[in-house]
């Protein structure tokens, strides 16, 4: 499934391993269309949490799609996602929509999603 994503155009992924390369702790899955880039997912290892890896991953996927030109970054992320929120927000994103009962929780329950987005420096 990962590869039929990495195959559509404009799309890319990026990784952050540990110091020895043994094994992958986070990644970016990004797709630039037109002058947009949307973040499709991020994730970091908890034990990695909070030492900046998913800043770095963030960083470094912005970066690329500015090296795209695009103009646009955005995402969605669950509005009771504290730690992602304040990452965002550290970057510059700023809440434009609203998404009601949009992800599926394990328990049936729904969680509402902000739709996330900043313009990128040209």
């Amino acid at each position: 499934m990962i590869r039929q994503v990495l195959d559509m155009p404009g799309t890319f992924a990026l990784i952050v391993r540990r110091k020895n390369y043994s094994s992958i702790i986070g990644f970016a899955l990004a797709r630039i269309v037109a002058d947009e880039c949307e973040l499709l997912s991020l994730g970091v290892e908890s034990e990695y949490r909070a030492n900046g890896a998913g800043s770095l991953l963030l960083t470094a996927t912005m970066a690329r799609a500015t090296l795209e030109r695009a103009r646009w970054f955005f995402l969605e992320v669950a509005e009771d996602n504290d730690v992602a929120l304040r990452l965002y927000r550290a970057h510059g994103l700023a809440r434009v929509g609203y998404r009601l009962n949009y992800y599926d929780n394990a328990d049936g329950t729904k969680t509402n999603a902000l739709t996330m987005r900043c313009q990128l420096p040209e």
